[in-house]
């Protein structure tokens, strides 16, 4: 049996922990409110994890790995992690775990070329971060601009020129 039918073997279980370890990241109150339910209404969060877990393993078990299929798989759980007060390690170190999982569960066996894998993988979960703090950095700043220049409207330092006095404005 090769290494791949192996973990297609043991998918479950190494869904499962992965699942765990990701959750554990988070504080102990938190964690134990999202390994509860995996329903989406009832808990948004522990499904959209367990979902992106499993999508993202799933890409992994493929002869070739699509990088931006992963990063997609990964979305949801990064945006999650984004906006709460992970750091850049911490909101993708779930993805190295998965190393550490497949050793435990396959009783030591590795295979280096699906470790290559999770590397890449890693590296999506990354970009995928970056991009969504970039966003987060973005609105807000714009919602400060938008804050000050209304501010500024108040108080009458800023007065929107018309269509008329821009156009007067062109022929002088």
């Amino acid at each position: 049996m090769n290494f791949n039918q192996k973990l297609e073997q043991n998918k479950k279980q190494i869904i499962d922990q992965w699942f765990l370890h990701t959750i554990n990241s988070y504080p102990q109150e938190t964690a134990r409110v999202l390994g509860k339910l995996k329903n989406r209404f009832d808990n948004p969060v522990g499904s959209a994890t367990a979902h992106s877990l499993e999508e993202s393993f799933n890409l992994l078990l493929q002869k070739e790995i699509d990088i931006d299929k992963i990063e997609t798989a990964l979305d949801s759980i990064i945006r999650i992690r984004a906006v709460q007060s992970f750091s850049a390690s911490q909101a993708v170190g779930f993805v190295f775990e998965l190393k550490k999982i497949i050793k435990t569960v396959l009783e030591g066996e590795r295979d280096n070329d699906f470790d290559g894998k999770i590397d890449e993988m890693a590296l999506a979960a990354f970009n995928r971060f970056m991009k969504c703090r970039e966003n987060i950095f973005l609105l807000k700043a714009t919602e400060s601009k938008r804050r000050i220049h209304s501010a500024f409207e108040r108080a009458g330092l800023v007065t929107e020129l018309k269509e008329k006095e821009l156009l007067d404005s062109d022929k002088s």
